[in-house]
């Protein structure tokens, strides 16, 4: 059997999430409640659940920055607060530096063509503000700011096509909030 630990930071605080996988059975514990699920490894980097109550979630996700994970999943492209326990303690302890980095780089996860870009350099960005769209695999993907700050660069144009894990925007990233 397989079983994961992480830590999610989210708004109403960290929060225990526990992953664990026997064969095609896996089970997701959050908050005490359990969700069991049959899990197949698509053999593209994805992974396909199928919960008990006929839910299906198909994705890929990738470790991002220190605490964050980045994950594409039903033509959409977002970063998670998510971290195993001993990463997380340290970048939270009360002796750790709560800065984070000062940049953020935004990076296709897959090859696409960029729709829309939706903000200019020096413009201020809300923590889940939207960037811009991406479309990929006949998909129009948003991708948003995991953090928030200041939009340092915009390398891309509206109409080009990028590959995957071409640089789509900088930004001055704002101080981790939670601590």
């Amino acid at each position: 059997m397989e079983r994961a630990v992480f830590v999610y930071r989210g708004e109403g605080g960290p929060e225990e999430i526990v992953v664990e996988r026997r064969g095609t059975t896996c089970s997701i514990t959050r908050g005490g409640k359990v969700e069991r699920a049959e899990a197949a490894d698509l053999g593209d980097g994805r992974l396909s659940l199928v919960f008990e109550d006929g839910r299906h979630v198909c994705g890929r996700v990738v470790a991002g920055a220190a605490g964050l994970v980045s994950v594409a999943r039903d033509g959409a492209s977002f970063r998670l607060p998510l971290a195993e326990p001993l990463t997380d303690r340290l970048a939270h302890s009360p002796d750790a530096d709560h800065e984070v980095e000062e940049r953020e780089d935004v990076r296709a996860l897959m090859p696409g063509r960029v729709v829309e870009v939706a903000v200019r350099v020096g413009e201020a960005v809300p923590p889940g503000g939207l960037l811009l769209v991406l479309e990929a695999m006949k998909m129009q993907n948003e991708i948003r700011s995991a953090r928030g700050g200041t939009v340092l660069s915009v390398p891309v144009e509206k109409g080009k096509a990028v590959e995957g894990g071409a640089l789509l925007m900088t930004l001055e990233a704002r101080p981790n909030p939670i601590g």
